[in-house]
């Protein structure tokens, strides 16, 4: 099925557990996901394929003993780790200090993203682990229905087949999809009849209507805007006219300000697409694309098939309900860089302006830029978490660090993190790249680097790279380095830099140095 067939299967029909269990998956099995439980997961396992399939995920589970006391023996080589427990069968007086210690250990062991996912009552875990409380999320849809004990002796768990359905679709769709695969980082909306009800050309300002659904989903996506997702509009209209309504009508949720593109033209919607990805410095398979002319999303499509889209239905709630459960939007953390990139992104255009009207030195001097380096520095690590499993255009191994493993390699004496943070008179955009190196003998590795594409094309990105890698040289004692490089999909802006500045280093470790031209800016070091 495509994208929009699994949409509607999903979304439009009350599928039956039958049904459900009948589906056969499109997606080859390409990830194991290990299930350590004490309470049994097989029935959602059996109805969680479609879900997955929308996900773009082809799993299989392999599962532990049934083990209360979690001792954790004999763990599977898997991509990630589901946790899987019935809190009701603990009664200890402090059964979350019990749990806690046993994750601490269990992080200690096993270095992949572990999704933890609890019924029968609620912890405040470990924020190492994506975390799912299943009880309150159930407890809150079905009451004392979500529990069937009459057939647990049968099923191996509380949960009642309604339960069962309900978990399994947000496991596939939300929780599951945060840890395997990239997120979305932009959505990306039409106007007519998507985020309203009429047509703005026809109807005017005050005669499009503002549905109970329509203002759910505004709502919806200002929220995901201000968690530090991209909002913008791919709209056929005339532009003084979307201005015009964003001013005028005070009952939308969303206003002007909370959009960082608008692409409003009669352009076609995937030349807008393109334009939207460029501005942003982004691919387009990290874009969303919501429109309610099936037409529009196939002409999209047909020039972008790794585009994102939901079509957009007469009940604005439904659009509202699939883009609350749409792979890729889970946002399980937040940090500082999430309220930077909006006015990041725009201020790009002045930067544009300036590079395209003087030399490179002069440039670089009207910025007033400051690079600030850190090394090991823990109160930046989610964020290195963050970045590593979101960066694809400039990174160059693709390690996709875990929490666990970025708070081991800061800790670890012959390892180091150095992170680098970027402002200028335009704006401060925050913790924007990362080196990682390690020691090897004689040399060090690096391991891996990778640099946000908000940062991209300023005109430093030398200096925020190889200033990186001689920062990791100054703390490790050695200037030596060999550079780990690994061709993706998706990385040639990384390649065409390691081509450029450190083939060298390649299979073989040099010499290394590196002088920071700080004529042109401000270099600030913190250790």
């Amino acid at each position: 099925m495509t994208e929009l067939e699994l949409q509607s299967e999903i979304f439009e029909k009350k599928l039956s557990r039958r049904q459900l269990m009948d589906y056969t998956p499109n997606q080859q099995a390409q990830y194991k996901i290990c299930v350590y439980r004490n309470h049994s997961f097989e029935l959602i396992e059996h109805t969680i394929p479609i879900y997955l399939d929308y996900s773009g995920i082809g799993a299989e589970f392999i599962y532990s003993d049934y083990d209360d006391s979690l001792s954790f023996l004999d763990l599977p080589d898997a991509d990630m780790l589901i946790l899987w427990l019935d809190l009701e069968r603990y009664k200890a007086a402090d059964t979350a200090g019990f749990i806690n210690g046993r994750i601490s250990y269990l992080l200690s062991v096993f270095k992949k993203p572990v999704l933890l996912v609890t019924v029968g009552g609620r912890l405040a875990p470990d924020k190492r682990v994506l975390y799912f409380d299943a009880d309150t999320f159930l407890n809150e849809k079905f009451g004392d229905k979500a529990f069937d004990l009459r057939m647990e002796p049968f099923t191996g768990t509380r949960l009642g087949q309604n339960a069962i359905s309900e978990t399994a679709r947000k496991l596939g769709l939300l929780y599951i999809p945060a840890l395997l695969k990239a997120s979305i980082k932009a959505v990306v909306v039409d106007m007519d009849n998507t985020l309203y009800s009429g047509v703005l050309g026809e109807d005017g300002t005050d005669g499009i209507k503002l549905t109970e659904g329509h203002a759910a989903l505004q709502k919806r996506l200002k929220q995901m805007s201000e968690q530090g997702f991209f909002l913008c509009a791919a709209s056929k209209n005339d532009e003084s006219d979307v201005l015009e309504m964003l001013e005028k009508r005070t009952d939308f949720p969303l206003r002007k300000e909370d959009f960082t593109k608008l692409c409003i033209s009669w352009q076609s919607k995937a030349d807008s697409i393109k334009q939207i990805a460029e501005f942003l410095n982004v691919g387009v398979d990290s874009l969303l694309f919501i429109d309610d002319n099936i037409g529009e999303i196939n002409s999209v499509k047909s020039r972008y098939p790794s585009v994102h889209c939901i079509r957009a239905y007469d009940d604005a709630a439904l659009t509202e309900y699939v883009l609350e459960n749409y792979p890729g939007t889970l946002k399980f953390s937040s940090t500082a860089e999430d309220s930077l990139r909006n006015s990041d992104v725009n201020a790009n255009a002045q930067r544009s302006e300036l590079q395209n009207s003087m030399s490179h030195e002069d440039y670089l001097r009207s910025l007033e830029a400051t690079l600030r380096f850190s090394v090991d520095n823990k109160e930046r690590a989610q964020r290195v978490y963050e970045l590593a499993n979101k960066t694809n255009q400039f990174i160059f191994n693709y390690k996709r660090y875990t929490r666990t493993q970025v708070d081991d390699l800061i800790a670890d004496n012959d390892s180091c993190i150095v992170t680098v943070s970027l402002s200028d008179r335009l704006s401060d955009s925050g913790l924007i790249g990362v080196c990682v190196g390690s020691l090897r003998g004689d040399h060090i590795e690096i391991e891996e680097c990778f640099v946000s594409c908000r940062a991209l094309g300023r005109g430093l990105d030398e200096a925020i790279v190889l200033g990186a890698i001689s920062e990791v040289c100054r703390r490790l004692g050695k200037n030596k380095v060999e550079v780990m490089f690994r061709n993706g999909e998706r990385n040639a802006p990384a390649k065409l830099f390691v081509e450029k500045n450190l083939s060298g280093y390649l299979g073989r470790a040099e010499e290394f140095e590196y002088t920071f031209p700080e004529q042109l800016f401000r270099v600030i070091r913190e250790d």
